[in-house]
C-alpha cells in the first residue's frame, strides 16, 4: 500500500467517527448551524479525498451526500431523522468500503448498486424541497455575465460558468491552476486576470499565485466538479443560460482555436495584450522576458516546440517583434501536433501493496524523551568499555566488581525507563473506543422504544493500544445488556418514580498499575432470586446448589456460558453468549470482570484491565531439575518452615500460618513431575493467592530475581493451562513463567478453602 492511500484510510476513519458524533448531536439540536457546517465539511473532505483515487461509485455517493448537506446548510432541506439516518448509512458504507480497499485494493462488488440506491434517496430528498420561484432566482454574477458577453450567437446550448481563484500558496500544495483548467472538457471561453492589483516591484513575490480564472464550458456540472474535485473550496460554479459557443479574445484571429486549444489561445492572447500595455523602462525588460517565457511554455505544452523557439528568437526584436510573432502564431494554420493539446495529462498512481502497513501516531515529546534515554544508555555502554580497559590493566578485582555492579545497576535503571518510555508509545486514550458507543446506544434504544441518555467520563485515560482496540466488543455486549435488560421502558420508570429516560454511563479510570472501565445504568438491577430460578430452569445449577449460593455468587452466574435472562431470542440478546464473551475477552487481555448491583437502583459492570505491557519482576525457582518463574506480584510472602510443621489433612497437606490453616502444594506435583525423595529438613514455601484464599507453594530452591518482558504464550505453550508467559534468561534459556492462581484453581487439594485454626 502506498503512503497516500495509507494516509487516506487513516483520515477517512477519523472523519467517519467525527461526522457520526456530529450527526448524533445534530439529531438532538437540528437548528445548530455550527454542527451542520461541521458535518458538511467532513463529507466535503471525504469526497475530496476519495476523488484522489479511482472509485467512481464512492465519489458519486459522497457527492450526493454533499449536495444534501449543502441544501441543509442553506436551509432549503429540513434537518430531520430521515436526513440523519441517510447520512449515517453513507458513513457506514464509507467505513466498510475503506476496510475493503485496505484488504483488497478494491471496492466490494455490490458497492455500485449500494451507492446508486443511497444517492437516489438523496435525490429524492432534494426533489421534495420547496421550489424557488423564478422571480426570486438570483441574477448572474458580474463575472459570469461579462464572460457570457464575450460570446456571439452560434446556436443555443446549456453551459456552465466557473470562477477559479487559486489559493496564494497553491504552488506549494502541488496545484497547477492552468493544468486543472486544461482538464475541463468542452471549453468555450477562458479569462485569466490578476486576483488583486499587482504589488510594487520590490514587493513582488513570484511564488504567490495571484490569479482569477473564469471559464465557460458546455460540459455538465458533474464533469466540471470532477475536474476541480481537489480544489472544490476555491471554485464557484454557475449554470448559464443558452449562449453561443465561440470565444472572442482580444480581437485576434482565432479561426484555428478549436484545433489549437482554448487555454493555450487564451494565454497567447493575454501576452499580446500585456505587450501592448504602456510601461516604463525599469519594468519593460522583465515584462518582455516573462511574456516570452509564458508564450513559449504554453506552446511547448501544446506540442508546438517550433513556435516556442520562434517566440524565444523574437525576444531579440523587443516588445513589438514578440507581439507580432505571437499574433502570427495565432493566425497560422493548425498543425497535427497542435491536436495533442486537447488531451488530458495522464495521471500516474503507484500500485497499492498487498499488505497494509500499521501506523501509530506518537506525541513528539515522547520521541524526544526516548532519544534522550538512548543517549544516556550509550554513555553507560561506553563506561563498560572503560571498565574493560581497567580490567586489562590489572586493577584490583574487588574494586572492579563494585564498579561493574554500579554500571549494571545504572544500565538496569536506564533499560527499565527505556522500556516504559517505548511502551508509552502504544498508549491510546479510551476516547478512541468510548466515542463509538453513541451510535449503538441510539439504535438499540430506538429499536426497543426506550429513551436512553449516554454519559461518558474518563475518556482521557490511556491504555495500551492492544487493550483499547480489543475493548469495543466486550463493552458492546455490556452496553446492549444495559439497554435491553437493565433499563426499564419509560412508562415503568415513571411509575417507579424515575425519569422517563434511562441513563447509561461509560467511565474509565486508573487503578494502581491498571485501568478500570465501568458501564453503569440506573435501571432495575439484578434480582438474585430471579437469577437462582433461571439458573435452575436452564439446568446450570441444581435447586439445592442454587439455594446454597450467596447473592454475590448468584450474580456471578450471569457470566456462565449459555445463561440468559431473556424470555426469547431478540436482535440484541437472548442467546446466552454476551456476558460470557465479556469475561473471556477480559481474561484474554489479562484482566477480570466484576459486577455490583442493587435491585431497583441499577447495575455496574467493571472491567479491570492492565494498562500496559510492562516489565514484570519474576522470582526464578527450581522444582526437581527444572527452572520456572513466578511473578513477584502473585507472591504474598516467602516462608521457610520445618517439615514437622506441615501436616497431612484430608488427603492433602497444610500448615498453620499466623493462626490460619493454609494448604501446601508441591510445585513439582503441579507441573507433573515424579515425586523425589525429600532431603532438606526445611520446606521452602511461596505463599500465593488462589482466588480469595492463600495457598503455600513448595519449591526445591530459589535461584534468582529478575525483571523481564513477558511474551504471551503461543503455539503449544499457549494450550497449556497455568502458563502466564515466557521470557529469556541471561544464558539464553527460555523460562516458563507460571500463573499460580489458574494452576491452583484446578487442583482439588489446593482449592480447599483454609479454615480457622481452633
Amino acid at each position: 500500500m502506498n503512503d497516500l492511500l495509507e494516509q487516506f484510510l487513516v483520515e477517512t476513519r477519523e472523519l467517519v467517527q467525527s461526522a457520526t458524533e456530529d450527526l448524533l448531536a445534530l439529531e438532538a439540536s437540528p437548528g445548530d448551524a455550527d454542527i451542520v457546517n461541521r458535518v458538511f465539511r467532513a463529507f466535503h473532505t471525504l469526497k475530496g479525498s476519495v476523488g484522489l483515487f479511482d472509485y467512481p461509485p464512492w465519489l458519486a455517493l459522497l457527492h450526493a451526500a454533499e449536495d444534501g448537506l449543502s441544501a441543509a446548510r442553506a436551509g432549503t432541506l429540513a434537518v430531520d431523522a430521515t436526513l440523519v439516518d441517510l447520512a449515517l448509512e453513507t458513513l457506514d458504507a464509507t467505513a466498510r468500503w475503506a476496510d475493503a480497499v485496505e484488504t483488497s485494493d478494491a471496492l466490494p462488488g455490490a458497492a455500485a448498486t449500494e451507492a446508486d440506491a443511497l444517492a437516489g434517496r438523496y435525490r429524492s430528498l432534494l426533489s421534495r424541497r420547496p421550489e424557488t420561484p423564478a422571480s426570486d432566482a438570483a441574477p448572474l454574477p458580474e463575472w459570469a455575465s461579462r464572460l457570457a458577453g464575450s460570446l456571439i450567437d452560434l446556436g443555443e446550448k446549456p453551459m456552465t460558468a466557473v470562477r477559479y481563484r487559486p489559493h496564494g500558496d497553491c504552488f506549494f500544495a502541488g496545484d497547477d491552476p492552468l493544468g486543472l483548467v486544461r482538464k475541463v472538457p468542452g471549453l468555450l471561453a477562458v479569462s485569466v486576470e490578476p486576483g488583486a492589483p499587482w504589488p510594487l516591484d520590490e514587493e513582488f513575490d513570484a511564488y504567490i499565485c495571484n490569479l482569477d480564472i473564469t471559464l465557460l464550458t458546455d460540459a455538465s456540472r458533474a464533469e466540471v466538479d470532477t475536474a476541480f474535485r481537489l480544489v472544490r473550496d476555491q471554485v464557484t460554479t454557475v449554470d448559464m443560460p443558452a449562449v453561443d459557443a465561440r470565444t472572442v479574445l482580444g480581437g485576434a484571429n482565432l479561426a484555428n482555436a478549436p484545433a489549437f486549444g482554448s487555454v493555450v489561445v487564451a494565454i497567447l492572447a493575454e501576452q499580446v495584450r500585456v505587450l501592448a500595455t504602456a510601461g516604463d523602462a525599469d519594468t519593460d525588460a522583465g515584462r518582455l522576458e516573462a511574456c516570452a517565457q509564458a508564450a513559449a511554455n504554453a506552446l511547448r505544452s501544446a506540442g508546438r516546440a517550433g513556435d516556442a523557439e520562434r517566440c524565444a528568437l523574437a525576444l531579440e526584436n523587443g516588445a513589438g517583434g514578440l507581439r507580432e510573432a505571437i499574433k502570427a502564431i495565432l493566425a497560422s494554420p493548425s498543425t497535427a501536433a497542435s491536436a495533442t493539446n486537447a488531451g488530458e495529462v495522464p495521471e500516474v498512481s503507484e500500485p497499492a501493496g498487498v499488505d497494509a502497513a500499521r501506523t501509530l501516531r506518537v506525541d513528539a515529546g515522547r520521541v524526544d524523551a526516548l532519544v534522550s534515554l538512548i543517549g544516556e544508555l550509550i554513555v553507560s555502554r561506553n563506561a563498560l568499555g572503560h571498565l574493560a580497559m581497567r580490567a586489562e590493566a590489572g586493577e584490583d578485582a574487588a574494586t572492579l566488581a563494585r564498579a561493574i555492579r554500579e554500571a549494571d545497576a545504572n544500565i538496569g535503571r536506564l533499560s527499565t525507563t527505556l522500556h516504559r518510555s517505548a511502551v508509552s508509545f502504544r498508549l491510546m486514550p479510551l476516547s478512541q473506543v468510548f466515542r463509538r458507543f453513541a451510535r449503538p446506544v441510539r439504535e438499540a434504544a430506538r429499536g426497543l422504544g426506550k429513551e436512553v441518555i449516554l454519559d461518558i467520563a474518563g475518556e482521557d485515560t490511556e491504555a495500551d493500544r492492544g487493550i483499547v482496540e480489543n475493548l469495543f466488543e466486550p463493552l458492546l455486549h455490556v452496553v446492549r445488556n444495559a439497554v435491553d435488560h437493565g433499563l426499564e421502558d419509560a412508562g415503568t420508570r415513571r411509575r417507579g418514580g424515575k425519569p422517563g429516560a434511562g441513563r447509561i454511563r461509560i467511565e474509565g479510570g486508573q487503578d494502581s498499575d491498571g485501568i478500570v472501565v465501568s458501564v453503569s445504568d440506573d435501571g432495575r438491577g439484578i434480582d438474585p432470586a430471579f437469577i437462582r430460578r433461571r439458573a435452575v430452569e436452564r439446568g446450570l445449577r441444581s435447586p439445592e446448589a442454587a439455594a446454597a449460593l450467596d447473592d454475590a455468587a448468584v450474580i456471578d452466574l450471569i457470566f456462565a456460558p449459555g445463561f440468559s435472562t431473556a424470555e426469547s431470542v431478540g436482535a440484541l440478546s437472548g442467546r446466552g453468549v454476551g456476558m460470557d464473551a465479556v469475561r473471556v475477552a477480559a481474561e484474554r487481555m489479562g484482566g477480570r470482570v466484576s459486577v455490583e448491583s442493587r435491585v431497583g437502583l441499577g447495575t455496574t459492570v467493571r472491567l479491570h484491565l492492565p494498562r500496559t505491557i510492562a516489565l514484570a519482576r519474576v522470582m526464578v525457582v527450581g522444582a526437581g531439575g527444572e527452572t520456572y518463574g513466578i511473578a513477584m506480584d502473585a507472591i504474598v510472602e516467602v516462608v521457610r518452615r520445618p517439615r514437622t510443621g506441615i501436616h497431612a489433612v484430608g488427603g492433602g497437606n497444610a500448615m498453620v500460618l499466623r493462626g490460619r490453616t493454609v494448604p501446601v502444594v508441591r510445585l513439582g506435583a503441579l507441573v507433573g513431575q515424579k515425586r523425589l525423595p525429600i532431603v532438606d529438613l526445611d520446606a521452602l514455601l511461596l505463599v500465593v493467592r488462589a482466588g480469595a484464599e492463600a495457598v503455600a507453594l513448595e519449591v526445591d530452591r530459589f535461584e534468582d530475581r529478575i525483571e523481564a518482558v513477558l511474551r504471551p504464550p503461543s503455539g503449544l505453550v499457549g494450550t497449556v493451562p497455568g502458563v502466564a508467559g515466557t521470557t529469556l534468561l541471561g544464558d539464553g534459556r527460555v523460562l516458563l513463567v507460571l500463573d499460580p492462581a489458574s494452576m491452583l484453581g484446578a487442583e482439588p487439594t489446593a482449592a480447599r478453602p483454609p479454615r480457622e485454626e481452633r
